[in-house]
């Protein structure tokens, strides 16, 4: 028997078949044109110290070139919201932190979802963070200072680098993870919690590490722990949270640079993007320095970048609602 074909589809089934074509040598052509880098935060922070280090060496591999380009605002969604409506065609990526991922879902209404508009390039590198307090504090280790979260609770005002931002959301994981009450002060953004630390208008600050280094370095500050689950290269004699007590055993925050495209971003492009992130974080001058600044090279796969977007939104996500978390934007 006869199989009726629509008069639409056998129409659109050559014109397909000769679109086919066009569309693979365009993949195989790729790149074209400049590429563009958003990092969705002003300059001088982690995500954007990323983008400038990675991003001559990207183009000097691809053969075009990469420019950074910086959208600030609204807890990065202002930059990332523009990648997420770019065209799909791999000439427009985000190169964020951890904050591209969560401050969408501190926003009621959620703006967009940040694993369904977009898809992992590659995780290039992650950065823990790190929990300080000034050096005559009587918290003298972490042992010291889960004692006094304890006993003093909500009279401890810990600062921030603001309300909604990973290092607030890494506290409030472990108010849960403790069962203890403390008080958050937000700030925009590590440097000026640490101030605050430094004149005693906060008892400690949930802080990146490169914004806290110096302030170690100089004997200024204390740290206590770092909020990944093993010790850092850059301060080895300082216990990881997870190893301070069985109720943290699985307590681990960080952040990260993870260069991300438009979901519908084809896998040509993605996969050349890839390589290419991968190749310059390992070249010569680029791999030292992430080193220096206490980056973590991961070179991940995007299949195993996307895998990792999933887990962390579940896990920030249960906190966001445990913790009635609001992003004051």
């Amino acid at each position: 028997m006869a199989i009726s074909i629509p008069r639409r589809a056998a129409l659109a089934a050559p014109a397909a078949a000769l679109l086919a074509p066009r569309l693979s040598r365009a993949q195989a052509n790729w790149p074209e044109r400049p590429i563009t880098m958003v990092v969705p935060f002003a300059p001088g922070g982690t995500p954007d110290i990323g983008a400038r280090l990675l991003a001559p060496k990207m183009g000097e591999f691809l053969g075009q070139s990469v420019a950074v380009e910086n959208r600030a605002g609204a807890g990065s969604t202002i930059g990332t919201r523009s990648v997420v409506q770019a065209r799909p065609d791999g000439y427009t990526v985000l190169m964020g932190s951890i904050s591209f991922l969560t401050a969408p879902l501190t926003i009621q209404p959620m703006p967009f979802d940040p694993v369904e508009t977009l898809r992992c390039v590659c995780l290039v590198s992650t950065s823990p963070y790190i929990l300080v307090v000034r050096v005559d504090s009587p918290a003298r280790d972490i042992a010291g200072f889960h004692a006094m979260a304890k006993a003093e609770g909500a009279k401890l005002n810990y600062g921030s680098a603001g309300n909604g931002t990973p290092l607030h959301l890494g506290a409030e994981l472990y108010k849960l993870m403790m069962g203890v009450d403390l008080t958050h002060v937000a700030y925009r953004g590590t440097g000026p919690a640490i101030t605050a630390l430094l004149s005693g208008d906060v008892s400690m600050v949930f802080a990146d590490v490169p914004g806290a280094s110096a302030h170690i370095a100089s004997g200024a500050v204390r740290p206590l722990a770092t909020l990944v689950k093993q010790r850092i290269a850059q301060f080895p004699n300082v216990p990881a949270m997870a190893e301070s007590d069985p109720r943290l055993a699985d307590y681990e925050v960080y952040t990260w640079a993870m260069l991300a495209a438009p979901k519908a971003t084809p896998d040509g492009p993605v996969m050349r993007l890839n390589e290419a992130a991968r190749r310059a974080a390992q070249a010569p001058g680029v791999s030292e320095r992430f080193a220096e600044l206490g980056f973590d090279h991961i070179g991940s796969t995007p299949a195993e970048g996307d895998a990792r977007l999933g887990r962390e939104k579940a896990k920030w996500q249960d906190v966001i609602r445990r913790a009635n978390i609001r992003a004051d934007l």
